[in-house]
């Protein structure tokens, strides 16, 4: 009878370690599965296009008084939301040129934002190249106005343009003067008003 006991109390240790490595088995096979065929990676990029769209949305709420909104559809890409017109969603390339202006800028702001601003030593400075020739002057107004309150927000912004508008209105310009035929090369002007 005794060796019946101890006979009995070794399976029921063996069978303890079994069902232990079975779950430890079927662990393995569900991290398998999600790092297969780069579905960890797919759900990873899926996750940051989300907090860029809606930090992208945000942005662009502020720039349009809340009446565009940045979505993501079905198959990854971007959509208008338009709340000013019951909330009906619509394709991009819908904008007028104004209006996909400050999509981009809205988006690009909150890209730079995740790439640059988080990390150890964050990149606080971010440039924009022309664009602005396709705004009028009350979209030109509202950018003017984000772009100054972004630069109280730590983020420093450089544009970059030859609308005059634009040059009127920024506090600090570095003038480019382009080289000359004589041989002199370009050079450097800092303009504070």
């Amino acid at each position: 009878a005794s060796e019946l006991a101890a006979r009995h109390a070794r399976w029921c240790e063996l069978e303890a370690q079994r069902a232990e490595q079975a779950k430890q088995l079927e662990r393995l096979g569900k991290l398998q599965a999600v790092l297969k065929a780069n579905a960890f990676v797919e759900y990873l990029a899926e996750e940051q296009l989300m907090q860029v769209s809606r930090a992208a949305s945000e942005r662009l709420g502020e720039l349009t008084r809340r009446r565009y909104a940045i979505e993501v559809d079905s198959g990854g890409g971007f959509v208008i939301r338009d709340d000013a017109n019951g909330g009906v969603k619509r394709p991009v390339s819908t904008l007028s040129g104004g209006e996909t202006f400050l999509t981009s800028l809205a988006l690009a702001l909150a890209l730079s934002a995740q790439i640059q601003l988080k990390g150890e030593y964050p990149l606080e400075f971010f440039f924009l190249d022309e664009g602005f020739g396709t705004l009028d002057q009350e979209l030109l107004d509202m950018v003017i106005g984000a772009l100054e309150k972004l630069h109280m927000d730590s983020l420093a912004v450089g544009v970059i343009s030859h609308v005059p508008e634009l040059r009127a209105r920024l506090a600090r310009k570095l003038i480019v003067q382009p080289a000359e035929p004589s041989g002199r090369g370009s050079r450097i002007m800092l303009e504070e008003q």
